[in-house]
């Protein structure tokens, strides 16, 4: 027979506890996010994106290119471009690219 104390219940809550708050942070889903700054844009449509490139804070350039509606428009990321704003770009790899599934707003700091 085991015998668990408050103690080892409390600890096993907070260790499930972290591990639920660490899956949740790394995109718990499967989706991977890269946070930046928008450095190109370019329709397909009116509602889709064709290439989207993304700098993020290490300097690194994302080429992503997107299979639909991802929430945004092409031209509404340019006007990112030209003011700095940043975006949060959603993704998943595929058959070597990747591919947008979702870009949002960055969020303006103490909003």
């Amino acid at each position: 027979m085991i015998m668990v104390t408050r103690r080892t219940g409390l600890k096993v809550l907070a260790l499930a506890a972290v591990l639920l708050l660490i899956a949740v942070a790394c995109g718990g889903d499967g989706g991977k996010t890269v946070t930046g700054t928008v450095v190109e844009a370019v329709d397909r449509n009116i509602v889709e994106i064709e290439l989207l490139r993304v700098r993020d804070r290490s300097g690194r350039v994302w080429e992503f290119t997107t299979e639909g509606n991802v929430g945004i428009n092409a031209a509404h990321l340019r006007q990112h471009q030209v003011l700095g704003d940043g975006v949060v770009v959603k993704y998943e790899a595929k058959g070597g690219r990747l591919i947008a599934t979702e870009v949002r707003d960055l969020p303006a700091p103490g909003s």
